[in-house]
């Protein structure tokens, strides 16, 4: 059966061999051609806001809960730095009035610094261990679930009761630490003291963190293209160079994430200064959120607490940016 010339289409070809869908491709084809430019705009406009409406629908669960959540009390913070008095009464607008008291204060240069050393001691550890841990996971064969169960067990463990368990182990009589120090001819440390406590809070970050990031990089090697290390073997490199010119390149936007994300986190570090040290001894271990804490639900002054996290995040943002321009890769011509 053949269509009639008379249908406008043109077309002489049984539609069995034509096909529906090119039949209707066709005639879809011809409609458009006849519409004007104005049609034209019409239904590109209508196109793309159907598509735009699409997709905001399907962010849209995780849309609220951003905004309800992160975005709208980022403001508020901004907000409550030019404001005066609490959360719950009555506030007067002071202007930079807030920053000036926090400039002034010793005791915020003092967790600025505490803050920057923690960050300082904590995260290249957390990202050479790590990475180290990720390169023995690899090689183990049999039974590797179970040592990647058991890297991947702190991570696992809650900041209240890490913070117990290691103030349980420094304790000066019956700690664990103690008890080892004195078994091999040592005298053990105050391990909570000046000098040592945000030595140990660090130590403890990395503990809960290695297992973490270890286990995302053994994920990032398990990615890697083996033809590039047969290659190099054919070619004599040795590990120490395979790893140089192939595992650490190809690990580079990994790595950036990982050293980018680790730091965040360490200067945001308050749970394990609250339940260890409180701050002390004297403000050796005061960071910045601890003071933010300190300040707004202890002596109640929520502008200086606010002023204080505008810088916390001013500092966030200037090291990610940093951080990104050192470690990024080079640019492809």
């Amino acid at each position: 059966m053949y269509l009639d010339d008379e249908g406008g289409l043109g077309v002489r070809w049984p539609v069995a061999e034509f096909g529906m869908v090119k039949l209707s491709q066709y005639v879809r084809a011809r409609d458009t051609r006849q519409l004007t430019s104005q049609q034209h705009a019409s239904l590109r406009h209508r196109y793309v806001l159907r598509r735009n409406l699409t997709g905001w629908a399907f962010i849209l669960p995780a849309v609220i809960p951003f905004t309800l959540f992160l975005l709208i009390p980022a403001m508020m913070v901004f907000w409550w730095s030019t404001q005066e008095g609490s959360i719950t009464g009555a506030t007067r607008f002071v202007g930079l009035d807030n920053w000036a008291y926090v400039v002034s204060r010793s005791e915020v240069m003092t967790s600025v610094l505490n803050t920057v050393k923690f960050a300082l001691m904590s995260v290249p550890l957390i990202v050479a261990a790590g990475l180290g841990v990720a390169l023995l996971l690899q090689r183990v064969g049999r039974a590797g679930a179970v040592f990647r169960f058991a890297v991947y067990f702190p991570v696992l463990v809650p900041g209240v009761v890490a913070g117990l368990m290691w103030i349980f182990m420094t304790h000066p009589d019956f700690g664990l630490l103690s008890l080892a120090s004195r078994f091999v001819g040592l005298t053990p440390p105050v391990w909570l003291g000046p000098g040592t406590a945000l030595v140990l809070l660090a130590f403890v970050d990395v503990w809960r963190s290695v297992g973490y990031w270890a286990v995302f990089l053994l994920a990032g090697l398990m990615g890697l293209p083996r033809e590039l290390y047969e290659a190099a073997d054919l070619d004599g490199a040795n590990a120490v160079r395979r790893f140089r010119y192939i595992t650490l390149p190809q690990l580079r936007p990994i790595l950036l994430f990982v050293v980018v994300v680790s730091t965040i986190w360490a200067l945001q570090i308050f749970d394990t200064v609250w339940l260890m040290t409180r701050g002390g001894p004297g403000t050796s271990t005061v960071t910045m959120v601890f003071y933010v804490y300190m300040e707004a639900l202890q002596r109640g002054e929520v502008g200086p607490a606010a002023a204080i996290s505008v810088m916390l995040l001013a500092g966030i943002l200037v090291l990610t940016a940093i951080q990104m321009r050192l470690l990024r890769g080079p640019k492809v011509s």
